[in-house]
């Protein structure tokens, strides 16, 4: 039987439930209870919100590039990593002030956190300065020494 997921934990899973929509139920007719065949809501830590099988931490404070990447590293996780348009598109949405980004310049080229290069089709960089942080209209770069909110990102393991 399908039913809608009714319960919101929290109003960090409203990603989580817009992704999934709706919840497949195995029925045990021996004991007549209902068996949920979808993942749990709680795939990320507490704060962190999720979308696209990834949880993000949104910063309160500000700090330098660095530090921002040793904060989120801190818990398993980096600087945002983006991989795909539609993530780029909801990170712009849902981010305000700039924050940092898991991008970074080593010698003239822009490398992500992960080692990977940077897909020029994908994002394109505004700003000569060796670290990312996003803004409304992309991602640009500033010095990494400047002080800013970041966004970390966290994979998961829901298939």
């Amino acid at each position: 039987m399908v039913q809608p997921q009714s319960k919101l934990k929290s109003s960090r899973n409203l990603f989580h439930l817009e992704e999934i929509g709706f919840c497949l139920f195995a029925v045990n007719h021996s004991s007549d209870k209902d068996i949920p065949a979808c993942p749990s809501l709680e795939l990320c830590p507490s704060d962190w919100l999720y979308f696209q099988k990834k949880c993000y931490y949104l910063s309160e404070r500000e700090a330098n590039w660095n530090s921002s990447q040793n904060f989120c590293s801190l818990r398993n996780a980096s600087l945002l990593v983006i991989e795909n348009l539609q993530e780029l598109s909801f990170m712009v949405k849902i981010t305000k002030q700039d924050p940092w980004i898991g991008l970074h310049k080593i010698n003239e080229e822009f490398f992500w956190v992960n080692g990977s290069t940077l897909d020029n089709k994908l994002i394109e960089v505004k700003g000569s300065g060796n670290c990312a942080y996003l803004e409304s209209k992309g991602v640009s770069a500033s010095g990494c020494y400047l002080t800013r909110k970041w966004v970390c990102s966290l994979s998961t393991s829901l298939a």
